[in-house]
């Protein structure tokens, strides 16, 4: 597994590089200390797994997640910040995002690589409890989604970053049925991944 890192606190990058060492062994490790220099690898050498600042100097975390999602990369990103802001959060989920973690809660790295890489989204626990109470608080007063109570206990488990084998066990459903359900949802909500699905939720009970 190729995981970079996008950092421009030397200090910080270095302990995140040796935290990633021992957690990672075998992972290969890349640095870029600003968005722009890594805009300029050649597409081969981009990470299976990004972690992205947000305040970097020329162009932002944000700025470098939407260039490289329009651009075809189909790594992970995930953002890795001081910075608590729902209105950031937001933004970097909605341009393609899988992830929001602040700095301080690095030392669950391992467990959020893995998530992300399976196909799951990661927000800090403050964010994904307020999601998910706004989104149950207002179940019945959401015609837009349309959605089964099933499907609602589907979307609730996907924003809050479970997998769908995760997401089957929780719910005591076969893998294929979540499948099923999720496909659904993506349909009624309008959406065509995860990162678009959170976005999606966040919009309307923000």
């Amino acid at each position: 597994m190729h995981i970079g890192i996008v950092e421009n606190d030397s200090d910080f990058r270095d302990n995140l590089l040796l935290t990633l060492k021992k957690i990672l062994p075998a992972a290969h490790l890349s640095w870029w200390q600003s968005a722009e220099s890594l805009l300029r690898e050649d597409g081969k050498n981009l990470p299976d797994v990004l972690l992205l600042d947000i305040m970097l100097p020329g162009m932002t975390g944000v700025d470098l997640t939407r260039a490289l999602i329009r651009s075809g990369y189909d790594g992970k990103i995930v953002i890795l910040t001081n910075m608590n802001s729902e209105s950031l959060i937001l933004e970097a989920i909605e341009n393609g995002a899988v992830g929001y973690v602040l700095k301080s809660e690095r030392h669950e790295l391992k467990a959020i690589i893995e998530t992300v890489v399976s196909g799951g989204a990661i927000l800090t626990p403050t964010i994904a409890l307020r999601v998910m109470t706004q989104l149950k608080s207002r179940r019945h007063e959401s015609p837009d989604f349309g959605l089964s109570e099933r499907m609602q206990q589907v979307l609730e488990l996907m924003v809050a970053g479970k997998t769908i084998p995760q997401v089957a066990k929780a719910l005591r459903l076969s893998a294929a049925t979540v499948h099923g359900y999720v496909k659904d949802i993506y349909k009624k909500l309008n959406v065509h991944n995860r990162a678009e699905l959170v976005g999606r939720v966040q919009k309307s009970v923000v």
